[in-house]
């Protein structure tokens, strides 16, 4: 029976006349499905002869020609050229499997019953073929079509030393030109790691005929050599070389996981050898075994992959790109069974994100998801960085570009940083080029995962357009204050320890500040491992010096460093003093406690989460609708907001944009859109307030102008919730017309918050602070008339009354009027900043 990691890359049915086994697996065992260990040439002969192959001769350094069946030996008689020349000819000897025969080159020797495996004879009793004698035998049974052959040059390093090695390596470039229908092979066995050194052997000892055929073998266009680079067992392998203990050595095997064992063995990459030496030493074949005598790299998880990813914390947008990838690749994959589609999936991906983000740790699921897939044999992951790849030599970085891509083959190349391999020196660029070709090259057997900052990332793969094509996109977002929480937390778990409820507060207060502030350098997972480190340190002088349970006592705010104790205070300091800021605004007391029930219920959110009683990762919406007259306060409390939410935690910036429809609208057909989504863009992170938000649907008939902006506002109210809060202001009455007219939009608003006019005292207390922070002196003389005067201006306001507006209009009449009475009578001194009778206008001018 044959081994799949020997058999599988060959295509006997491409055309190719020569074929190459090569890296340092072609010296190892092999245990096929009926549980024989084999050595390569076994494992070739056997897959030869059940691909029809009659005659099948191997050669090597020491034991020349040699036959591993008798038949290939017999149809491998050469007939004598006369009665004479065979007479003179001393019987000739061959090594091997078969040992010693005469008359390979006269008479069929008479001893037809010698078995095919006799016993061992001295050495130097039997002398083999020289080189040169093998070359006529070799020649005439490539040139024979009636039967099929194959030559097997089991050591082809001995190429080097073969004698006329000039003559044999010119037959051979004859070889490659035989006709078609002639079915003849030519099998060459390195034991070099990868191509490139391969060539360079080849290239050495004059066999520039496989050299070039190395250089450019899986090029398409001139095929005429299979080349295949042989791994470690596959799960199937493993699989057999259990059995084959179970059986043989009656070793006991743990059937609970002892397939996803298999699979987690051939990940590895090792020989069969070592797996050999591993289950004979071992008590049993079982994953707790291979936990205790550390045959497995990483930590295993019998888990399926997905099901990890789904249990990953946050990466909510990876997550979904993953799952709409899988399902691709699941109809892929069968329309590839059907024989719908010939061309090989593609399984290259781009992640963008910063450090710290669980890059590493997807792609490792990755590579076991493709396993799950049956796209990939193992799915084991070969991280990498420009230095693995990168040599400060002209072509040297191919060799080692092309070694770390054989080492990963049937898995995962992570390319870490990968966009510095097109920064700098050229050195990169080749690279870069080594790895294209091998991506396609390899396609159905390399999935290859390049990552790295954003934008660099984008420059990357902008630079290269072969890479563009190639590659499905994930973008990792940083890990939100909650996350990073829930992050510290399972960290903490990990060493079975606990937290105070203060610290899990100001640890929120703590990762909501730094998660605002952050920029590309943001640890996210990193920051998150360094301050537990530095909190366990603190923790553990703490148990100690307090004689306290060591094991058990949980963290506390005492065990945070002393700058990120001051930090996680800050964001709720400043959300006390906003919440003051809004209190000392002169009325609106429904607005207030308005304001006060979302925060107390954004707060409310947060503790629940931390507690783990609101499991689900859901995004409130939280836009807004105020309406009210103008100059009620709805743009000074939008800006409020802002800030209030920033220092939740929830907005990133807070910043505040204020449009209306001019700015939204322009007069050509979908430049709104554009100048709508512009708009939005500027506000994420923070608040857009829309005034008069009514105007949008008011353009008259046939203007669709305002309805475009509309829907572009609608979408990006829902599908950047996380990121944006929306309020709508204006008149109270248009608004709900408005609202009315505009389901879609009325569905997304979570809070409605009227503003009332401010009443007559209301407006006095705005002009009596206008007073105070410009440094004017109002004399309490003046006080009861302005008062009846503000009692006035509330009590017969009108639709269009101004509230704040006609305050601040009054206002600044009144300092008019002073200034001109200063200029009148010359005043000086305090009387220069003092308001006097006359300088009160009339309300109505």
């Amino acid at each position: 029976m044959t081994v799949e990691r020997v058999t599988s890359g060959l295509n006997l049915q491409s055309g190719d006349r020569f074929l190459v086994l090569y890296g340092a697996n072609t010296s190892d065992t092999f245990c096929s499905q009926d549980l024989l260990l084999r050595n390569i040439e076994q494992v070739l002969h056997e897959y030869l002869r059940c691909e029809g192959y009659q005659r099948i001769l191997f050669y090597s350094g020491t034991k020349k020609l040699y036959f591993l069946d008798e038949k290939s030996r017999d149809r491998s008689r050469l007939q004598p050229k006369s009665a004479a020349n065979s007479a003179s000819s001393q019987p000739m000897r061959f090594g091997g499997a078969l040992g010693n025969k005469r008359g390979l080159l006269g008479k069929k020797s008479a001893q037809t019953n010698t078995p095919a495996t006799p016993p061992p004879t001295a050495p130097n009793s039997s002398p083999r073929l020289q080189d040169t004698a093998i070359l006529p035998i070799v020649e005439t049974v490539m040139q024979e079509s009636s039967q099929k052959s194959a030559i097997v040059f089991s050591n082809a390093e001995d190429l080097g030393n073969f004698d006329n090695r000039r003559e044999l390596f010119g037959r051979i470039v004859d070889w490659s030109r035989l006709p078609p229908n002639n079915r003849n092979l030519c099998i060459f066995i390195f034991h070099h790691e990868n191509r490139t050194t391969l060539q360079e052997f080849c290239q050495g000892i004059g066999f520039t005929f496989l050299a070039n055929l190395a250089n450019n073998g899986d090029d398409s266009n001139s095929r005429a050599v299979n080349f295949v680079r042989l791994n470690g067992p596959d799960a199937v392998e493993i699989r057999a070389l259990r059995d084959y203990f179970r059986l043989e050595h009656r070793k006991v095997v743990d059937w609970n996981g002892a397939d996803k064992l298999c699979s987690w063995i051939a990940a590895e990459n090792k020989p069969l050898n070592y797996w050999y030496d591993c289950f004979k030493t071992a008590r049993q074949i079982s994953l707790t075994e291979a936990r205790r005598l550390g045959w497995l790299s990483a930590d295993v998880n019998a888990k399926p992959a997905l099901e990890r990813l789904e249990e990953m914390t946050g990466l909510a947008a990876v997550k979904n790109t993953i799952r709409r990838r899988m399902q691709v690749l699941e109809i892929e994959r069968e329309r590839l069974q059907q024989g719908i589609s010939s061309e090989p999936i593609r399984l290259h991906v781009i992640f963008k994100g910063n450090p710290g983000t669980g890059k590493t740790t997807v792609a490792r699921l990755i590579g076991e998801i493709y396993r799950d897939l049956g796209l990939l044999k193992r799915g084991h992951l070969k991280e990498v960085a420009r230095q693995d790849l990168v040599a400060g030599f002209l072509g040297q970085t191919a060799i080692r570009t092309n070694k770390a891509i054989d080492e990963a083959l049937d898995g995962v190349l992570f390319i870490d940083e990968a966009y510095t391999l097109t920064q700098g020196d050229e050195f990169g660029q080749e690279a870069v080029n080594t790895l294209l070709k091998r991506m396609e090259d390899e396609k159905h057997r390399l999935a290859v995962i390049v990552a790295g900052y954003p934008d660099e990332m984008a420059e990357f793969v902008k630079s290269n357009p072969g890479l563009q094509r190639r590659l499905m996109e994930i973008v990792f977002e940083d890990y939100n204050p909650a996350e990073l929480l829930a992050i510290f937390k399972q960290r903490v778990a990990r060493v079975r320890c606990s937290i105070t409820p203060d610290l899990e507060v100001a640890l929120m207060n703590l990762f909501g500040e730094l998660y605002q502030r952050r920029d590309r350098t943001f640890g996210n997972a990193g920051l998150v491992e360094n301050l537990f480190n530095l909190m366990d340190e603190l923790r553990s002088q703490r148990v100690i010096e307090q004689n306290c349970d060591r094991l058990l006592e949980p963290f506390q705010v005492a065990d945070l460093p002393a700058e990120y104790r001051q930090e996680s205070r800050k964001d709720e300091a400043i959300l006390q003093e906003l919440l003051q800021e809004l209190d000392r605004k002169i009325g609106l007391h429904s607005v207030k406690k308005t304001i006060r029930e979302i925060v107390n219920s954004q707060i409310a959110n947060q503790r629940l989460r931390e507690a783990g009683m609101l499991t689900k990762n859901i995004i409130e919406r939280r836009h807004m609708l105020f309406t009210g007259n103008p100059g009620t306060g709805k743009t000074t409390v939008a800006r409020l907001i802002g800030r209030i939410f920033k220092a939740l935690g929830l907005l990133q910036k807070g910043q505040f944009v204020e449009v209306n429809r001019e700015k939204l609208v322009a007069g050509y057909q979908g430049q709104t859109a554009l100048k709508t989504a512009a708009a939005i863009e500027s506000a994420l992170d923070g608040i857009l307030l829309i005034d008069e938000a009514y105007a949008l649907s008011r353009g008259g008939a046939g203007d669709d102008f305002g309805k475009e902006a509309i829907d572009t506002i609608v979408p990006m109210m829902e599908n950047q919730r996380d990121r944006l809060i929306v309020i709508l202001a204006g008149y109270s009455r248009e608004m709900k017309q408005f609202m009315d007219a505009n389901s879609g939009m009325a569905d997304r608003i979570a809070y409605k918050i009227e503003f009332p006019d401010y009443n007559g005292e209301e407006l006095h207390q705005i002009f009596l602070s206008m007073c105070q922070g410009d440094g004017w002196i109002c004399p309490t003389n003046l006080l009861p008339h302005l008062q009846e005067i503000f009692i006035s201006m509330y009590q017969n306001r009108g639709r269009n009354f101004g509230n704040g507006r006609s305050v601040e209009n009054f206002y600044e009449k009144m300092v008019n009027r002073l200034k001109s009475r200063m200029v009148l009578y010359n005043l000086t001194g305090e009387a220069m900043r003092t308001f006097a009778l006359a300088d009160i206008p009339d309300w109505e001018d």
